[in-house]
């Protein structure tokens, strides 16, 4: 296929490029739409399936391990490989690994569509995240590479912006899917996405790799992949075990070790993968902090108003996300104003004005009850989002725009597994904050609230599987649990218990169960507000610097260089 899209780095400096007035041509534009295309598709896969996870598992006859593979395969796979993916992007080529990645998780979305088993479902989840590793840390090398100085940072905010829209609109997307086709077309939906993505990518995108790469760093990449697999799985595995257990601690115990030898053999190594000795400019890990803090809080809050929408206030899954179409909005609002506001106050100034948006909107949630109005949610969803429009946004100018082109794919590589990283930190570190405090208000305030009937009181506070509904927000079917606790409760004492007895017990346990789960939502919001706190502190270490770039080689006597 023809290469018509020039690459920047490759080409002398014009005057008008040193004005910012430099035309860009019509294929760079192409392959920026290429690589939203298939960066859509990735983040599709990491959150529009959980709202699939249901259907599947009854279509599926799934158990819940089986069912929670479905999405910690995939996560456990893409965290471990972006970084690696990155480096072998730059080696072979970032438009030959982003047209490989966009096939192959087409590929791999399709199988998982026509899974007839959970273990077929599996095996393709984890396929998709391989490809869509190679996908995603190719895609920011391949807009870096393509794109002049000064447009990249608009072009790098059209970037962030899809990534976080994409992000919030997956769970309103998936929940169209599901109720009115199947749980099949989450996946199908990727098809048109990676082939059109290929297609556009592979006419429009120049080729560009390392020019003498060296070895490979193939222990580097061993030690760094087995070192993500471990901390994810550790992670995810707290929101069963706690993050006391065993599992828990020995697993993120064994990835902190991993990483202090990976970064060791990195120090040590002539062809390092990532070279932390390299990094002279402190931007680059405080916006890789920056990425991981923006997923953190995000996924926090969606994570837990999604069961506050369905389980508290009795919506629907589609309707509830309809309920946060404000946050969606805002994300895509935050694409063209990112680029303004960065104009208008740098990019410090931009990074700092993300968490100050984050702490307004946390603030704002506090007083969420269990009446409040849709209306009453829609300004801290709105700062919400823009908050974490500009905070993404301004990461990856930081990241990636202060990377040089030949480590491009690396930096897009962590850039996205910080973000990934970010997202499972924040679901799994919050959800047993939340499990911890239901469990330690819950029985008190429904003994509190039972006076005078400490048998079902006690019964109903020891039992498991009610906390473990009150942590999810007691959703309308745990009542079922509950009426038949207590109808167990009543037999057992001999008391023929009325219905309208038993309704007033079973309504008065969802009322204090409700009332425990946004009492552990505002300690929730209360941590979140902390952490945009100190990410606005160090948002001020930032520099405010030009993307760097490749310069060729000048002539003699030429002394000209791109800006």
């Amino acid at each position: 296929m023809s290469d018509p899209a020039p690459t920047y780095a490759d080409q002398p400096p014009t005057a008008s490029e040193g004005a910012g007035t430099a035309r860009v041509p019509l294929g760079a534009w192409l392959s920026l739409l290429a690589v939203t295309l298939g960066i859509t598709a990735v983040q599709i896969d990491s959150t529009a399936v959980a709202v699939a996870n249901p259907a599947i598992a009854t279509d599926l006859a799934a158990t819940p391990e089986q069912i929670r593979w479905v999405t910690t395969g995939y996560l456990l796979a893409l965290s471990a490989l972006l970084v690696p993916a990155g480096t072998v992007a730059d080696r072979i080529g970032r438009k030959k690994a982003f047209l490989i990645g966009a096939c192959g998780l087409s590929l791999a979305s399709l199988l998982c569509g026509m899974s007839g088993s959970v273990e077929m479902l599996i095996g393709a989840r984890i396929a998709q995240a391989v490809f869509a590793s190679l996908l995603g840390a190719a895609g920011l090398a391949v807009l870096k590479e393509t794109f002049p100085p000064r447009r990249l940072p608009a072009v790098l905010g059209v970037f962030g912006a899809v990534t976080a829209v994409a992000i919030a609109g997956g769970p309103l997307l998936g929940g169209v899917l599901v109720e009115y086709a199947s749980w099949s077309w989450v996946f199908y939906l990727n098809l048109p996405l990676g082939i059109l993505g290929a297609l556009l990518g592979g006419t429009a995108a120049k080729e560009s790799a390392r020019q003498r790469p060296g070895p490979l760093d193939l222990l580097g990449a061993l030690t760094l992949t087995a070192a993500m697999v471990s901390t994810v799985w550790g992670i995810t595995g707290a929101q069963d075990g706690g993050w006391s257990s065993g599992r828990t601690l020995g697993s993120v115990s064994v990835g902190v070790v991993l990483l202090a030898v990976f970064v060791l053999i990195e120090a040590r190594s002539e062809h390092a993968m990532v070279a932390p000795g390299r990094c002279k400019d402190r931007s680059v890990p405080v916006g890789l902090l920056l990425t991981l803090v923006t997923t953190f809080v995000f996924f926090a809050v969606v994570f837990h108003l999604t069961y506050y929408f369905q389980s508290v206030q009795g919506k629907s899954a589609l309707t509830a996300a309809v309920g946060l179409l404000p946050l969606t909005a805002a994300v895509a609002l935050a694409a063209p104003l990112a680029g303004w506001v960065m104009e208008q106050l740098g990019l410090k100034g931009t990074l700092i004005l993300g968490p100050v948006l984050f702490l307004g909107a946390l603030v704002l949630f506090l007083r969420i009850d269990a009446d409040t109005c849709g209306w009453q949610l829609a300004t801290p969803l709105v700062l919400t989002g823009l908050g974490a429009g500009f905070l993404l946004v301004a990461a990856v100018r930081t990241i990636v725009g202060n990377a040089p082109v030949a480590r491009a794919g690396v930096a897009s590589g962590i850039q996205q597994s910080m973000q990934q990283l970010g997202g499972t930190l924040g679901v799994a570190l919050f959800g047993s904050l939340l499990g911890s405090s239901v469990n330690a208000n819950f029985p008190a305030a429904l003994r509190a609230e039972l006076d005078g009937q400490g048998r079902a009181a006690a019964a109903l506070a020891g039992n498991d599987s009610v906390r473990e509904s009150v942590a999810l927000g007691f959703p309308f079917s745990a009542r079922d649990t509950v009426e038949e606790q207590l109808s167990t409760v009543a037999r057992q004492k001999g008391d023929a218990m009325s219905t309208d007895r038993l309704d007033h017990l079973a309504d008065t346990v969802t009322r204090v169960a409700h009332h425990t789960f946004i009492d552990g939502m505002h300690l929730v919001f209360t941590v979140s507000a902390v952490t945009a706190v100190l990410a606005g502190l160090l948002a001020l270490l930032v520099r405010d610097t030009e993307p760097q770039r490749e310069q060729p080689a000048a002539a003699p006597g030429n002394t000209s260089r791109i800006s």
